[in-house]
């Protein structure tokens, strides 16, 4: 959903309500712009700012006084929740590198969910953030699902690394066989985009890879296939019984 006007986007970001980000038309001006971007630095709220001729196709038509917002489905954490609003019950957490379809997003977060993931890491601009074409996708269990967003992702996992997690990247042709791999008791599993894979950067981080065997003549799998997979042999070696 979004939200027209500086005064709906100012009390907007003022509430409780999640917000994914404000998008500011380049030279608008005021009072209220000012405490708009204020109050979206405050709730970690990313800012665009686009060009006025591009306003119609952003924004689209109606009174928006050159600001809108945009209103997430679910509530964004960040990494200083874990332990405090976000309870590690199972020692999992899911991170998405680059992962931009938001069905995969939604599908990723289902399975997650039913295979006792604590949290979904997600990077703010390098992906699909939760939408309504996620929740769908999620089958609604996106909400219930903590979600952590944060500005830089391998930065987020160097900090995650620091405080007792190990970081195991699902790779291509690279790693060991899923069938042989052994997961940490603090295990954060990194699944990258179907294009390219984990960045470098973000691969750099990962103390373990893993792949999945599969027959000679299938190159890969979707991301969210993939993940579905991983997660639910860490579920079956762990002994999850729900």
């Amino acid at each position: 959903m979004n939200v027209l006007g500086r005064k709906p986007v100012l009390e907007l970001l003022q509430s409780d309500r999640p917000v994914k980000r404000v998008t500011i038309v380049l030279g608008t001006q005021g009072r209220i712009i000012g405490e708009i971007i204020k109050a979206a630095k405050a709730k970690n709220v990313r800012v665009d700012r686009i060009p006025a001729e591009r306003a119609g196709q952003v924004i689209g038509p109606g009174n928006h006084q050159g600001v809108m917002a945009e209103v997430s489905p679910v509530k964004f954490h960040t990494l200083n929740d874990l332990n405090d609003t976000i309870p590690i019950t199972h020692g999992l957490i899911i991170a998405l590198d680059g992962v931009t379809d938001p069905h995969h997003l939604g599908a990723i977060a289902r399975s997650a969910l039913a295979a006792g993931c604590d949290a979904l890491l997600l990077q703010e601009r390098r992906g699909a953030l939760p939408n309504d074409t996620a929740l769908k996708a999620s089958a609604g269990t996106m909400l219930r699902l903590p979600v952590i967003v944060e500005t830089n992702l391998s930065r987020a996992i160097e900090l995650l690394k620091k405080d007792g997690w190990w970081v195991h990247g699902a790779t291509g042709a690279e790693g060991s066989s899923l069938w042989d791999h052994n997961w940490d008791e603090m295990t954060l599993l990194v699944i990258g985009s179907e294009g390219e894979g984990i960045s470098p950067r973000v691969l750099s981080f990962c103390d373990h890879q893993v792949r999945i065997p599969m027959a000679a003549e299938v190159e890969s799998l979707s991301a969210s296939a993939a993940a579905s997979v991983i997660l639910f042999d860490i579920a079956r070696k762990r002994g999850l019984d729900g």
